[in-house]
């Protein structure tokens, strides 16, 4: 199929090919390009529809569109869901036999999508069947993962370069969800690409609720937050393998019934975990960030973090994956200063000294953020270059309880200390002496001996190293640069010792926030479970996941809209002619039996 000119037929064939009845932002400005033949770099949050983008116009252009990725679980799931929509996509990868091999490439020219790994590329026997058949374009998911500035940096992303001058006429597309300016320019620099068109959508995940807090009781937190989101699908990160086998442990002592994933098991077992959670058989996944690149599962409705991640790129990415339907999802971090003692044994591993450096303010800059007392929100989209429009967010720890404090007489008494210290000492040791902490050090300098030692006993060092970072953001208290840096006064610190100047804090909170209002949930809760049934019943016999028959949006629609013919369900949003052909009727069938009419 050619590109047709006209408007209307881009979102007929959208409908007609993948049942969606609208694209999403700025999906249309990248099919458009794309379809122009120009290279595009295409950096649009988690749940953007980035696949949309390369499949539509892999379809309507002549030739096989290569796509790249980094996982043999994300091609398996997008081939299968290309399928299921009448679509002609393979993947091509480790897990095929070797004579299934040879028969794909002696038949790629029946294919309009072929998904391999970057590995690949570096076969001769493929790039030989790859070069007698006409190549639309090559598609490059998860496309940090060539800059060295990225999160993820992987080498033989970086080899791809040759792509431009081994196929000059055709398009790259390099997409991702989180780059900043410095990843977006090297991704270009490396993949030769000339002029490209670069869409850098906005970063903002409305449906998601932000919620961060210091680690106290992580078994006792993390529980308390499962239980309110009981029979609900979600992701428990943690930094290590040692860390997930005991969170692993833990809840299955409180009675859960989780999978674990990480590098230590078996490749049968990583496997078998994985399907389990994708099919649904298994609501509730413990990983290290081995897992989770290109999983694609719209309905995770939440990701906690019980270590706080090595940078805001690694955090924005895992948190991502909640909520890629549109649906209200939340995210919890615990984070703990004693972290940046296990990220400095990574950042010791790092030979590239430009790059140490880099990764340890990628670090700084994530801690930073969690001890903000400004809106998440803010804060996440001011790092990618972006301005929140709005004070307040309204789905974060800090917007939901925007109440302030006066704090005047707590920042008198950080402020006292720090002079009292001689602007000579970190944040650690201010604390220490605020609370009356019994160290060698303090007796050592006869700090226990300053009339500000003790002074804040009853705080702890979470509430207090907040209130520091509050004083620094505030431009009350500043940080000297280098390895070991110290507390300062500034120019403002002396109007608060004096009284001049009161001090008003946000209020620190420790509760689970309340999903974001505005996505509408509102539909015949029977008839969704009734419809969710229906779905699952298919989803077992064809052994796919539900979300493969219908994502939890459409079965929302069916439920508030109550179509009840052919001509109805073909209005809903992911309902197009493959899937009424093959589910349509019975699900309508359901509907009109739960509406009390006859078929």
């Amino acid at each position: 199929m050619q590109k047709n000119d006209s408007n209307a037929s881009l979102e007929d064939h959208l409908k007609a090919l993948f049942g969606y009845n609208d694209f999403r932002h700025s999906q249309k400005e990248i099919v458009n390009a794309v379809l122009d033949h120009k290279d595009v770099v295409a950096i649009l949050p988690t749940g953007a529809g980035k696949s949309i983008c390369y499949q539509l116009p892999a379809m309507l252009l002549p030739g096989i569109a290569v796509v790249i990725s980094p996982l043999i679980s994300l091609m398996q799931d997008q081939v299968v869901g290309l399928y299921k929509n009448g679509l002609p996509a393979a993947f091509l990868n480790s897990s095929l036999h070797s004579d299934e091999i040879r028969d794909l490439l002696n038949n790629l020219s029946n294919f309009k999508l072929l998904y391999i790994a970057p590995e690949r590329l570096s076969d001769k026997n493929f790039m030989l069947h790859l070069q007698k058949i006409p190549v639309s374009l090559f598609a490059i998911d998860e496309a940090h993962c060539i800059s060295q500035w990225g999160h993820s940096f992987r080498l033989e992303y970086r080899q791809l370069s040759f792509l431009k001058t081994t196929f000059p006429g055709c398009s790259i597309v390099a997409l991702t969800a989180t780059a900043t300016k410095d990843v977006e320019k090297d991704i270009i620099t490396q993949l030769g690409m000339k002029e490209p068109h670069v869409i850098r959508a906005s970063f903002d995940r409305p449906n998601l609720t932000f919620h961060i807090e210091p680690k106290t009781t992580p078994m006792i937190q993390l529980r308390d937050f499962l239980i309110k989101h009981t029979g609900k699908s979600g992701i428990i990160y943690a930094a290590t393998r040692k860390v997930v086998d005991e969170t692993y442990a833990n809840l299955i002592q409180e009675g859960f019934k989780p999978s674990k994933y990480h590098a230590g098991l078996s490749d049968q077992e990583r496997t078998k975990a994985q399907h389990d959670f994708i099919h649904g058989e298994c609501l509730l996944m413990v990983a290290t960030v081995a897992f989770g690149m290109g999983i694609h599962k719209p309905d995770i409705r939440f990701v906690v973090h019980m270590d706080m991640p090595r940078s805001i790129e690694q955090y924005y990415q895992e948190v991502g994956r909640a909520g890629r339907d549109g649906l209200p999802s939340e995210c919890l971090m615990l984070y703990s200063a004693q972290e940046l003692m296990v990220y400095k044994v990574f950042l010791n591993q790092i030979s590239d000294e430009a790059v140490r450096r880099t990764t340890q303010a990628k670090t700084e800059q994530m801690l930073a953020l969690c001890r903000s007392s400004q809106c998440r929100r803010h804060e996440l989209l001011r790092y990618f270059g972006e301005t929140y429009p709005s004070s307040s967010c309204n789905s974060c720890d800090r917007c939901l309880d925007g109440s302030e404090l006066d704090e005047t007489i707590v920042a008198q008494q950080i402020l006292s200390c720090v002079y009292r210290l001689k602007h000579q000492f970190g944040v650690k040791h201010v604390i220490d002496v605020l609370r009356g902490a019994k160290t060698k050090m303090i007796f050592d300098r006869g700090h226990d001996r300053l009339s500000t030692y003790n002074l804040m006993a009853k705080y702890s060092e979470d509430d207090i190293r907040y209130y520091i970072s509050t004083l620094i953001e505030k431009g009350f208290l500043e940080r000297s640069e280098g390895e070991y840096p110290v507390l300062r006064w500034t120019a403002a610190s002396p109007s608060v010792t004096s009284g001049s100047q009161i001090v008003m804090m946000r209020k620190r909170v420790h509760k689970v926030v309340k999903p974001k209002k505005g996505a509408d949930l509102q539909c015949d809760l029977v008839l969704f479970t009734e419809l969710s049934r229906l779905r699952q019943k298919y989803a077992q016999e064809m052994r796919v996941p539900a979300f493969v028959i219908f994502g939890d949006r459409s079965l929302i629609e069916m439920a508030r809209v109550y179509p009840t013919n052919q001509e109805a369900m073909l209005k809903i949003n992911g309902v197009g002619p493959v899937k009424w052909e093959r589910y349509g009727q019975s699900f309508l069938n359901v509907i009109v039996q739960h509406c009390g009419k006859s078929p």
